[in-house]
Order: C-alpha cells, then sequence, then structure tokens
C-alpha cells in the first residue's frame, strides 16, 4: 500500500473515532432516558400480551355446544382432582390451604386433561367425552399434605409512673397458618422445607418458619411419565417431548372452528383416524413427508399466519415441494 493510501485509511479512521466520539457524546445524556423508556415500554408490552392471551383463551364465540360441555367437565374435574386427597395435620381436608398459595404451579390444570384425551383420540380414535376424561382422570388426584403452624408475636411496652419508676409489660398473640409440607401431583412429588427464624423490629419480635425451598423426590413429571408409558404406550425417546406437550397445553388456547370434528372423535381426515382406530398404534409415529424435514411452524402458541389471531397451533407445519396456496410459502 502507498504512502497516499495508508494516509487516506488513516484520515477515514480518524473521522470515524471521531463521528463515534460525537455520537455517544450527544446520546450519553440521554442513555438513562433511553433504559427507562425501554424497560416501561417492555413491561407494557408484557402486559398488554397478557390481557390479550387471557382474553384469547376465554373467548368462546367460536366454540361448539359439544366442546364447551367437555371444558367445562375438565375444569370441573381439574378442580376436584386438585382438592379430593388432601390433609391437614394427617385429617382429610377437601380445601387448598398455604398461606403462600405454593399449589398454584403444582395442581392439574384443566387442559392438561384436555391434553391426554387428545393423545387417545389420536392413538385409538377414543371420543373425547367424559367416560374418556373419568378415565384419564383417575390416575392424576392430587395430594397436598399441611400442617398448622402458629406465628407468634411478642410486643413489649414500656411506661412510667408519676415517681419516674418503670414498668415493662409483653403482650404476646399468636396466629394460625397452613403450611404445605409436601405435594405429590401430575408435575411430581415434592417436600417443602422451612425454617424457624425470630426477627425484631421496634419493640416487637416475631418467630415464624421461613420457607427455604422445596425438594424434588423421585423423577419429575413421574406420574405422568408412567401414564404415557403404560397407557398409551409412548416409545421412551419419545416421552419428553409428549411430557411437554401436556405441560405447555396449560397455556394454550383451542380453536373449535377448525377442530370440532377431531375434537369429538370423528374426523374424516385418514392422517389421524381410520375407521376409528390410530394408523400407528401405541405411539409410533413416521415422518409424514420423506425426503423434507424443515419444520416451518412448530406445535405451539403462535400469530395465526391467516386470521392474525395469537393462539394454540395444534399441529407442526412441514416444508414440502407443494405450495400452499393460502400462505404461499410451501407449507402444508
Amino acid at each position: 500500500m502507498s504512502l497516499k493510501n495508508k494516509a487516506k485509511e488513516k484520515l477515514k479512521s480518524k473521522a470515524k473515532n471521531k463521528l463515534k466520539k460525537v455520537a455517544f457524546s450527544v446520546i450519553k445524556p440521554f442513555l438513562p432516558y433511553i433504559i427507562i423508556f425501554l424497560v416501561l415500554l417492555f413491561a407494557f408490552c408484557t402486559v398488554i400480551d397478557a390481557i390479550f392471551v387471557d382474553d384469547v383463551q376465554q373467548d368462546e364465540s367460536s366454540m361448539s355446544q359439544e366442546e364447551k360441555e367437555v371444558r367445562t367437565s375438565c375444569i370441573n374435574k381439574a378442580s376436584f382432582l386438585n382438592m379430593c386427597h388432601n390433609f391437614l395435620d394427617g385429617n382429610s381436608t377437601t380445601s387448598l390451604l398455604d398461606v403462600d398459595s405454593r399449589e398454584n404451579d403444582k395442581q392439574i390444570q384443566w387442559s392438561h386433561l384436555y391434553a391426554l384425551m387428545a393423545f387417545h383420540n389420536m392413538s385409538d380414535g377414543s371420543k373425547l367425552d367424559a367416560n374418556l376424561l373419568e378415565k384419564v382422570a383417575k390416575h392424576f388426584e392430587s395430594t397436598f399434605k399441611y400442617e398448622t403452624y402458629k406465628i407468634k408475636t411478642e410486643t413489649t411496652t414500656t411506661t412510667k409512673d408519676e415517681n419516674g419508676n418503670e414498668t415493662t409489660n409483653t403482650t404476646t398473640s399468636e396466629q394460625t397458618v397452613y403450611l404445605l409440607v409436601e405435594s405429590d401431583t401430575i408435575m411430581g412429588h415434592y417436600k417443602y422445607n422451612y425454617e424457624e427464624k425470630t426477627t425484631t423490629e421496634g419493640n416487637t419480635k416475631t418467630t415464624k418458619k421461613v420457607y427455604v425451598g422445596e425438594e424434588l423426590i423421585g423423577e419429575k413429571y413421574e406420574r405422568l411419565k408412567n401414564y404415557l408409558k403404560n397407557n398409551l404406550h409412548i416409545r421412551a425417546e419419545d416421552i419428553d417431548t409428549d411430557v411437554q406437550v401436556v405441560i405447555q397445553a396449560s397455556s394454550g388456547y383451542y380453536d373449535g372452528k377448525e377442530n370440532t370434528a377431531w375434537l369429538q372423535g370423528n374426523s374424516s381426515s385418514s392422517t389421524i383416524i381410520t375407521n376409528g382406530k390410530g394408523l400407528i398404534p401405541k405411539g409410533m409415529f413416521t415422518w409424514p413427508i420423506p425426503g423434507y424435514t424443515a419444520i416451518t411452524s412448530p406445535f405451539g402458541m403462535r400469530v395465526h399466519p391467516i386470521t392474525g389471531a395469537y393462539k394454540l397451533h395444534t399441529g407442526t407445519d412441514v416444508r414440502s415441494s407443494n405450495r400452499c396456496k393460502f400462505c404461499g410459502n410451501g407449507r402444508w
């Protein structure tokens, strides 16, 4: 490189660095505001998205009467399963009692039951009705065990009489709470650990058990895995994937217009049912389009490419050599 070219490159480099410094010096005073704006924007979008998704999930306008009845049955059954086998200090109770509602992320959801019913429908053509619901539900009774605990509070006050003599009085009170100590549900078998601690604030001393963590006993989703293996005969290598389908169904949305026949178990589609039997029984599935492996839209929540609605995509799109006349991108 000639001296002239080197000089040019050096000048360009200096100009770029100077431009960066000028740009940064201009932006720097506004950086805190930009960061705050982005954080608020993210929070706003998260809230709006949650409201929108919740609204979509509650929308019943596209559901048939049969679909509503199935969903209602699943909701009622899930509520029953979460409260039918619980214990407080060893005695039976039909309530969820934990003071911090730790049962919330361990409960079975109606959509878990629905997803398991759908698996039966795909494997052997079972109709999604009360009989199938009972068949599935009896394997997933939840158990929540609690213990009674009393939070103790001591308040000490000091008073002086007219002669300047001090008198100390201590007032003791107790608050009864219920602590979750064990759960055994579709999510797994857990034990909950607490430590008793005393804190002092001003003239008040409080002694209570503080939650320090949960302990998994056995394998996560153990009961669900056993059900998929023993009742649906899912292969060992497919168990984890199918477990996630069931678990993630709790945030899904069922589109009645697209799947009415499939829900009722009378679909005419030969890719699902043939004469009331699954084409590939016992969880043994084959790849539908040999030679084409690109997945263009996986199972899960998404924005519908045609309607624009945010909802559960109940299938998996695979790119083939034939082009979809609606999507225009080779998806079937």
